[in-house]
């Protein structure tokens, strides 16, 4: 049987949302949105150790705070780097599971993921070594200048909007890390790691309720969809 691990990261300062809080610790329905997205994880059977990244700064208070919902599962607590690439990394170096086995990351501000998407992009590496969620766009999309005049129209069906979780073998992700850190660079997802050392990377189809929180109307939107859920 395959072991399978999960890297929820939520290691960032959210200096973008314009709140003295992280944004993953602001409270919705009754705890903190990143409680919400672990949970999500741990119910995943699949899954068998979680490791949670939380922010370097304030560590020691972040764990006070995320102890009461890090429960129902093998779950370890690390402090995060000085951005995702790092904290990612960090996180990878927690799970203690041989270089064959998955390991499944997602970000902590992501709280609608389901099972169903988690299974899938588990699948999907399974068989090819990584896999990542993604959607169609839906939008024309149109290429601009510097000085925001339009040069041309892309074909939308040729891009895709990628989400967490992604999914890797071990081996595969750690070696894509080393071979980042050899050459200085630093990877805005962990699909594209492995892109630029010529894996491939399967996409499975995510879902447009499997909302990342960026903005105000963002966490509204999460905020609706979690009082749905509980009708």
């Amino acid at each position: 049987m395959t072991q399978i691990g999960a890297i929820v990261v939520a290691g960032g300062a959210s200096r973008r949302f314009g709140s003295d809080t992280p944004k993953q610790f602001l409270q919705v329905s009754g705890k903190p949105l990143l409680a919400h997205t672990v949970s999500r994880i741990v119910s995943c059977h699949s899954i068998q150790h979680v490791v949670v990244v939380l922010p370097a700064n304030d560590f020691e208070f972040s764990c006070e705070l995320m102890q009461p919902y890090l429960k129902g599962g093998h779950i370890d607590i690390v402090a995060g780097g000085e951005n995702r690439h790092e904290s990612v990394c960090l996180g990878l170096k927690q799970i203690q599971f041989n270089r064959d086995a998955l390991v499944v990351v997602h970000d902590g501000v992501r709280p609608l993921v389901d099972e169903v998407i988690t299974e899938r992009v588990i699948l999907g590496a399974s068989k090819t070594g990584g896999a990542i969620t993604a959607i169609p766009i839906v939008d024309t999309l149109k290429v601009v200048s510097e000085d925001m005049v339009i040069s041309s129209t892309v074909n939308r069906l040729d891009y895709y909007r990628a989400q967490t979780p992604q999914c890797f073998r071990v081996g595969i992700l750690s070696d894509a890390f080393e071979q980042a850190r050899r050459d200085c660079f630093t990877g805005t997802d962990e699909a594209s790691l492995l892109e630029r050392c010529g894996i491939p990377v399967q996409v499975v189809i995510g879902s447009v309720r499997n909302i990342k929180v960026t903005t105000p109307e963002d966490l509204d939107l999460v905020r609706y969809f979690l009082s749905s859920e509980s009708i």
